[in-house]
Formats: structure tokens, sequence, C-alpha cells
């Protein structure tokens, strides 16, 4: 036996012969049916390191009626020629790898040069148009009369975050005309009747337009989201209500069953209007 394939083939046939299944042998020798099978088809890449593979073989040949000690010496020198040969083959494969990483590290170094200038090149084009677009984009956005007497616009005060209406509900708040005021007379509004000292009061807000909304009952915020038109939302449990609206004029307010009506002019941002202790209403800060 000269070959892994005979090994095992020789090994198969004294197991069929008396008769022995796989799974009986491994049963018996507490070697598993895989390693058996290995054995048997000459596979010694898929057993274990050679001693423990040693093993196997004396196990299964002690239990087969074999010269146990005879069987495991032809699998070592069957195992050294197999284990010479795989490092034969793998050094031989070595050597021959230098010559082809020289060959192909040339061309594979070129696309990759190549491609790196292309990069550079089209980021340094991307970035001077960016350039010159906002140059002429901030030209074309400030008054003649300032870009020429070079003069800088004069920056409003930002909105705090906190209060900022979403993107989408800025979009569609329609303005209001100059010549209507910004917040409705004080002495215009109802003056609301007194509740009983120490009851809840009840909030309600009837929405004919899409409004972002944030309310705060006692100081403690409840909400603060966009209600749709059509929309009736109570509130209740508190002493005091502060509304910030984004579109006033879209939403009527109501404590208590008497109405205070809209608190401002449709697309009117209104911020801080609070309803304290009954029969007290604090003017809102328009936006």
């Amino acid at each position: 036996m000269e070959t892994p394939q005979e090994f095992g083939e020789e090994l198969r046939r004294e197991r069929e012969l008396r008769e022995v299944t796989r799974e009986q042998l491994a049963e018996v020798t507490k070697v598993s049916v895989r390693q058996i099978e290995a054995l048997e088809a000459g596979r010694f890449e898929l057993l274990p390191a050679r001693v423990f593979a040693r093993g196997f073989v004396l196990a299964v040949a002690r239990h087969l009626g074999l010269d146990a000690e005879r069987s495991a010496a032809a699998f070592n020198h069957v195992h050294e020629g197999w284990s010479a040969e795989r490092e034969k083959s793998s050094a031989s494969g070595a050597e021959s790898s230098p010559s082809q990483r020289i060959r192909l590290s040339r061309p594979r170094k070129n696309v990759s040069l190549n491609t790196t200038a292309l990069g550079v090149a089209v980021a340094l084009v991307l970035a001077l148009l960016t350039g010159v677009a906002a140059v002429l984009k901030g030209r074309a956005g400030a008054p003649d009369g300032a870009v020429a007497r070079g003069e800088t616009p004069v920056e409003a005060t930002p909105v705090p975050d906190a209060l900022r209406l979403p993107p989408a509900i800025a979009a569609d708040v329609v303005p209001v005309p100059s010549e209507l005021p910004l917040v409705e007379p004080a002495a215009a509004r109802p003056v609301l009747a007194p509740a009983p000292s120490g009851t809840s009061r009840i909030l309600t807000l009837t929405f004919s337009e899409d409004c972002w909304t944030e309310v705060k009952v006692d100081g403690r915020p409840v909400a603060a989201e966009l209600f749709r038109k059509g929309t009736k939302r109570r509130f209740e449990g508190g002493r005091t209500f502060e509304l910030t609206l984004g579109n006033a004029g879209g939403v009527v307010v109501d404590v208590d069953g008497a109405a205070i009506g809209v608190v401002g002019q449709l697309g009117q941002v209104v911020k801080n209007f609070v309803i304290g202790e009954p029969g007290a209403v604090s003017g809102p800060q328009g936006g």
C-alpha cells in the first residue's frame, strides 16, 4: 500500500468482510463515522494530527481482529509519504507566486494611479463649480443697492429651535397683509368669567386650518405637534395654559366654555400666549 486511497480501500474491505457497518464500528471504537469515512476514502486532510489518526487506526483494527500494530505502522508509512508530497506541492506553489505577483503588480498599480488622479481632478472641478455657484447665488439674493454700496444686510434675530416651525408648515404659511393688525386689540377680546376656586379648567382648541401647536398646562408641556384642519382637542386638569401657534388665525380658542376666538391672523406665529388664572389673559408675542 503506497497511497492513502489504497490504505483506506483495504481497511474498508476488511470491515465489509466481517459485515460490520460504519455506525457499529463508531459505537464500539468511539471513533466518529465521519473519521471512519475519511480513513476509508484516503482523505487524510480531513483527519486530525497523525498521532490521533494513528489511534483511530489502532482502535478500528483491534475491533476488526486485524494486527493492530501492523495496521498502525502501515498507516504511518502511508501518511509520511502523503505529508511529503503535500509539503512539496506547497513549496512549489510558494516559489511560483512571487513571479506571478511581479507580472500582475504593474497593471494594478497603473490602474490605481490613474483612478486616483481622475478622482482628484473630478473633486477639484466640483469644488470650483460649487464655489462659483455660491458666489453668484449670494450676489443675486442681495438687494442691488446693498451690492453697489458694499453694505452687509442686517440679520434678523434667529428663532429659538424649540419654537421654530417645521419646514413643511412654514412653507404653507400665508403672509399677513401689511394693512391688517398682527394682534387683535386686547379690548376686543371677551373677559373670561371667574371659575370656582380650586377647580381645574378646560382648554378647547378647534382647528379651521393646519397649525403647528405647543400647549403647556401649568407650565408643563403636554403637546407639541401639527394639528390638521378639522381637528378639535381638549386639555384639562390645570389652572393656567400657555400656547404657541404656528398659524394663529386657523385656531379658535375656548376656555371653560367661554370663547376667546382666534388670537392672531392666518399665517401669523404667536408665541407664549398665556391664559392665566380665571379672568386673566395675557397678550401673545406675534412672530
